[in-house]
């Protein structure tokens, strides 16, 4: 069943005077909880961070260079439509005569990291620096929930042979040639040897778009993504331009408001019209959906989408708030149809923005809409 408080709000806006009304108050109700990640970035000199951040990120965020580029924790943040991904990059940690004060401060930003990524270079053997570094983290979160540490095994493409490089071609899982075995017997070598779990093989390329020469690359993505609390996950998709990521979180977001949206029309009200009770959750999912892509819902945007669309399906709401006062079966209905429609109508609106489409009118939104509501009764 719905939320008592959640019920009241919804049936106090059913009498709102203007849509641009009642986006305010969904907005209020349904705050926008995505918080800005912030990733420890660390790694001993010349394990290739800057060059792995710009390779993950598809342009160029961190300077790279043969010297140590980073002599004190330096705050990166990955911008586009506001603030998606700040990264902290953190002094080498092996550079000699360093080592210490470099741990600490570590240690004295991980409080305010919601993970570490610890790069390591291959073939380096020698993890003294890397399994300390571990150690200390461990220690300093002993008694609360563990800061997520995911390593990266960078530079594969330097793996003896040093000039066989074929990203495109290379079978980790079974490998059979002489630099596949060089590459899976170090990654089995540092996993075994830091006890850290499992190590992500990648090679960033001799600049941020040499697609050609990386590797490992949406592999890596897709661990940080998941490695991230719930709330940082938006910014983190919006900030990498991955496709997969994207559709990952629409879809989670979508499912969310669609069991809103379920919960809603559940509801034993046979008075009360069920487009009005779930078109303010609907409003909320939008609004969500659009910043996910990096804009801003306005209210002259919702009211021509939103309107025309529910013309159009009115008659799926009839046909549920009938089936609503019969015993037993109408709320279980209307309920499906809520989601139903909640689900289609957030799919349908992600597919076209994903298009690279925001001029879309609402007669583009419907077509989608039916569409995926066509996909959702044959799932």
């Amino acid at each position: 069943m719905l939320n008592p408080e959640l019920l009241n709000w919804l049936t106090s806006k059913l009498n709102f005077t203007s849509l641009e009304d009642l986006l305010k108050a969904t907005k209020e109700q349904f705050p926008d909880t995505d918080i800005v990640p912030t990733m420890l970035l660390a790694g001993r000199t010349g394990a290739g961070k800057s060059s792995l951040i710009n390779a993950l990120a598809c342009r160029t965020v961190m300077p790279v260079g043969v010297l140590p580029t980073t002599q004190k924790p330096t705050p990166f943040e990955l911008e586009g439509q506001g603030l998606p991904l700040r990264i902290l990059d953190l002094p080498g940690v092996g550079e000699a005569g360093h080592h210490g004060e470099r741990m600490e401060s570590v240690l004295d930003q991980a409080d305010s990291a919601h993970l570490l990524l610890l790069a390591i270079p291959c073939p380096e053997r020698n993890l003294d620096y890397e399994s300390l570094l571990l150690s200390e983290v461990t220690k300093h979160f002993a008694n609360r929930p563990a800061l997520p540490v995911i390593l990266a095994g960078t530079k594969v493409d330097l793996a003896p042979p040093v000039r066989e490089w074929q990203p495109a071609h290379l079978n980790l899982q079974k490998p059979s040639t002489e630099k596949e075995q060089h590459i899976a017997d170090w990654l089995s070598y540092v996993s075994r040897t830091l006890d850290a779990g499992e190590v992500s093989a990648c090679a960033s390329g001799e600049a941020c778009d040499d697609f050609a020469n990386q590797y490992g690359l949406p592999e890596l993505r897709k661990r940080l993504f998941e490695a991230l609390p719930e709330a940082a996950r938006t910014y983190f998709a919006r900030a990498t331009h991955d496709l997969t990521l994207l559709n990952s979180r629409a879809e989670s977001l979508v499912r969310l408001f669609s069991g809103i949206a379920s919960a809603a029309s559940a509801q034993p009200i046979p008075a009360l019209p069920a487009s009005a009770l779930i078109m303010p959750i609907q409003v909320a999912m939008l609004i969500r959906l659009t910043s996910l892509h990096g804009r801003k819902l306005n209210a002259d945007l919702a009211s021509k989408l939103l309107g025309p669309l529910m013309a159009r399906m009115a008659g799926r709401f009839t046909f549920e708030q009938i089936t609503k006062c019969l015993p037993g079966i109408g709320s279980l209905v209307g309920a499906t149809v809520a989601a139903g429609m909640t689900y289609a109508l957030g799919m349908g609106y992600h597919t076209l923005l994903c298009r690279g489409r925001w001029d879309f009118d609402a007669q583009a939104l419907i077509d989608e809409v039916l569409r995926w509501w066509d996909n959702y009764h044959k799932s």
